[in-house]
């Protein structure tokens, strides 16, 4: 098959001078495309990578895809992440993820946890600060943890995060408000162990656990080689818990209307209960074990790297029909 592989590099972000600190965290590296296009290029595949900007439309339409690889995260508003499926959408090119409702609905945290409560999937209980700040009316418990409603890769998430009372609340919403222009989510810290669950297709991975000494993943823990996060998989749960987690994540995957891949950010409270913290759409698949959930998982299951695209790919050209030779 003719693959387009569509991502947005860090290299090529438009950087401002008044970009808070990790602004584009969430944007690809290049060594990621490169390692995407060589495994497509395994897999007998003629690839090709366009950078998912209006820029390249044209140019895509002439290369003449049967399937686009979609890895493009976007560079504003809140709907970035669902840009790039609507513009494939109009073109009639199918591609790899979910489309734009399951875009927009993982990424916008707080509406992806509505659903959540609408469908019975454990979540912790929420509220949302719209733009002006103002904290409205709520009975939460104490400690509540505070970040971005519409960020990935721990934007907008310092040792902070997790307050103990009002006045911490009020100084890290006005921190979060000076680092990004978002809704901020403001939910009940679950205190437990915390977990990420990545999904290939209909396969659910072995559940990886990530231990940090503040007892949550912040940005600068993530970016920091040398910090004291540390995961483990298969994380050490009961036969029993295994499932019930895996099963969990599953049922969260299919009500986001998500496909092919994601992964799952879950917490066990102290007395073993399950819940889901978040979802992402569209998984770091940087090609080390280290530094990407998704691949260490899948390391841990068996899978090349070559194996996670070739999941991928088989799981897309199955739901748009497609024949790959």
């Amino acid at each position: 098959m003719k693959v387009a592989v569509l991502a947005n590099l860090k290299e090529d972000a438009p950087v401002s001078l008044e970009d808070p600190p990790g602004r584009w965290d969430d944007l690809d590296d290049l060594v990621t495309v490169e390692a995407i296009l060589d495994s497509l290029q395994r897999l007998g595949h003629n690839a090709r990578y366009f950078p998912a900007t209006l820029d390249s439309i044209d140019e895509l339409v002439r290369f003449s895809p049967d399937l686009c690889f979609n890895s493009s995260e976007g560079h504003y508003g809140d709907s970035r992440e669902a840009q790039m499926p609507a513009i494939l959408d109009i073109l009639r090119i199918p591609y790899t993820c979910a489309g734009v409702l399951g875009m927009s609905l993982a990424h916008n945290k707080a509406m992806a946890k509505r659903l959540f409560k609408a469908a019975n999937i454990p979540t912790a209980n929420f509220f949302v600060v719209e733009n002006d700040t103002r904290i409205p009316n709520h009975n939460l418990r104490y400690p509540l943890f505070v970040k971005p409603a519409v960020e990935g890769s721990s934007i907008g998430i310092n040792e902070s995060a997790r307050v103990n009372n009002e006045d911490e609340l009020v100084r890290q919403i006005n921190w979060v408000r000076s680092q990004v222009d978002s809704l901020i989510l403001v939910e009940e810290y679950i205190k437990g162990r915390e977990f990420t669950i990545g999904i290939l297709g209909d396969e659910v991975l072995p559940i990886v656990e990530i231990v940090s000494p503040t007892g949550f993943y912040s940005a600068s823990q993530k970016e920091d080689l040398n910090s004291e996060v540390y995961r483990v998989c298969p994380a050490e749960l009961t036969p029993q818990q295994t499932t019930e987690f895996q099963s969990i994540a599953m049922h969260a995957m299919q009500v986001l209307e998500l496909k092919d891949v994601c992964r799952m950010d879950m917490r066990m409270d102290e007395t073993g209960n399950p819940y889901v913290l978040e979802v992402n759409p569209i998984p770091l698949m940087y090609p080390d074990p280290l530094q990407a959930s998704l691949v260490y998982a899948a390391d841990a299951a068996g899978y090349s790297y070559t194996d996670i695209v070739k999941k991928i790919i088989d799981s897309a050209a199955k739901r748009w029909n497609l024949i790959i030779d």
